[in-house]
């Protein structure tokens, strides 16, 4: 066998290896390669996918360059109902659960989601029942007590089953606002991290303190959504 049949027969096994083992370095929504390149100082305030010139010294950034992780997190590219459990390990819930956040929670359940899952999250919504929508899962019991906030936030965003997408409709923040309120009605005592502080940003942005009153009544409460991502949600 010739040197030139080596060399190709070498690379050709160096791609097979590298395509074996894209599927066990990656979910199916690709967000931990996102991940891990956004841990490349090179790459941490770059928004988009570069591929510099592979025979350019790719620059560091300037001391005091701002990442663009956001405080209170980006919001999620694209992905599908079948990529809900590729998803849902990726997603946190940047916000902390107190008075104005679960006001606000309150606020957007009631508004989009009560119709089906009722008040009390118990699936007994108006729409519900003899002659009419068929089905609604129960929130506060059930799969759906299992679950964990970056799936149900999923679920608010891109639908499952009989339930539409409501991603157009809800900001990114007001899911996350439902999400906790979700967790009030089922009792649960989870807690949120507080979320990360930026390196370059300085502390992290707190929108709701816990010594910070709830709405009086008759209002609506406002979003927590005071300092949103700077990613622009898919329409």
């Amino acid at each position: 066998m010739t040197t030139a049949k080596l060399r190709r027969g070498a690379h050709a096994a160096g791609l097979a290896a590298l395509v074996a083992a894209l599927p066990a370095c990656t979910d199916w929504a690709g967000h931990d390669l996102d991940m891990a390149a956004g841990k490349v100082p090179a790459f941490s305030t770059m928004r988009d996918d570069v591929v510099p010139d592979p025979y350019e010294m790719v620059r560091e950034p300037v001391p005091g360059t701002v990442p663009t992780v956001h405080p209170l997190g980006d919001v999620p590219g694209r992905y599908s109902q079948s990529q809900l459990d590729s998803i849902a390990p990726l997603l946190r819930n940047p916000l902390r659960r107190n008075p104005q956040v679960l006001a606000r929670g309150k606020a957007m359940y009631e508004q989009h989601c009560t119709a089906c899952h009722g008040a009390l999250g118990d699936g007994k919504g108006p729409v519900i029942g003899a002659d009419k929508f068929p089905f609604a899962p129960a929130l506060n019991a059930g799969p759906t007590q299992g679950r964990s906030d970056g799936y149900i936030y999923a679920v608010i965003d891109v639908g499952r089953g009989l339930m539409p997408p409501y991603g157009a409709r809800i900001t990114h923040l007001d899911r996350w606002a439902i999400v906790s309120y979700v967790r009030q009605l089922q009792g649960s005592l989870e807690t949120q991290a507080p979320p990360p502080n930026v390196s370059g940003v300085g502390a992290a942005v707190d929108t709701a303190r816990p010594t910070e009153p709830a709405p009086s009544a008759g209002t609506q409460p406002a979003s927590p959504q005071m300092a949103a991502p700077s990613t622009q949600e898919a329409p």
